[in-house]
C-alpha cells in the first residue's frame, strides 16, 4: 500500500468510528430507541441493560476502529450489532405512505452505507494504526547466549 491508500484507510476507518462513538457516549439521545424496545415488547427492567451494552460496544469498538487496534474484530462487532438494529430500529417497509417513511428509509440507508464500510474494513488485511507501534525486540535475540570472555 502507498502513503495515499494508508491515510485514505485511515480517515475512513476514524470516519466510519464517528457515528458509534457520538451514540455510544450519549451525544445523540437514545431516548426514542429505549421507548421503541419497550414498545416492541422488550420488558422494561431489560431496556437500560441493554442500552448500557449497546453503548459499550459503540464506545469500545468504535475507539477500536478509530485507532487501528483490533480493527476487524471491532468491525465485525458493529456490523453484529448495526445489522439488527437497523432491521428493527428503521422498517421503513411498514411505514409506507406516512409521514415517518422518508426519515425511516434515509435512516436505513444511512445504516446499509455504514454496514457497507464495516465489511470493507473487515475485509482489509493490513490496516495502519493511528497510535506509533515501537518494534519488538527479536525473539532470537533474546534467545541467543551472552558472549563468554576468554
Amino acid at each position: 500500500m502507498n502513503s495515499l491508500q494508508l491515510y485514505a484507510l485511515t480517515l475512513a476507518r476514524v470516519l466510519m468510528s464517528l457515528m458509534f462513538l457520538v451514540n455510544g457516549l450519549g451525544i445523540i439521545s437514545q431516548a426514542t430507541a429505549a421507548k421503541e424496545l419497550v414498545e416492541g415488547g422488550v420488558p422494561a427492567s431489560v431496556v437500560p441493560l441493554l442500552m448500557l451494552c449497546a453503548r459499550t460496544l459503540e464506545v469500545v469498538a468504535g475507539c477500536s476502529l478509530a485507532f487501528g487496534i483490533y480493527p476487524q474484530p471491532a468491525a465485525v462487532a458493529l456490523l453484529v450489532f448495526l445489522v439488527p438494529a437497523t432491521l428493527v430500529g428503521h422498517p421503513f417497509w411498514k411505514a409506507a405512505g406516512t409521514a415517518a417513511y422518508t426519515p425511516l428509509l434515509l435512516n436505513f440507508l444511512k445504516n446499509t452505507s455504514m454496514t457497507g464500510g464495516l465489511l470493507f474494513m473487515a475485509a482489509t488485511k493490513a490496516q495502519p494504526t493511528l497510535l506509533p507501534r515501537f518494534p519488538r525486540a527479536s525473539r532470537s535475540k533474546d534467545r541467543e547466549a551472552p558472549m563468554r570472555e576468554g
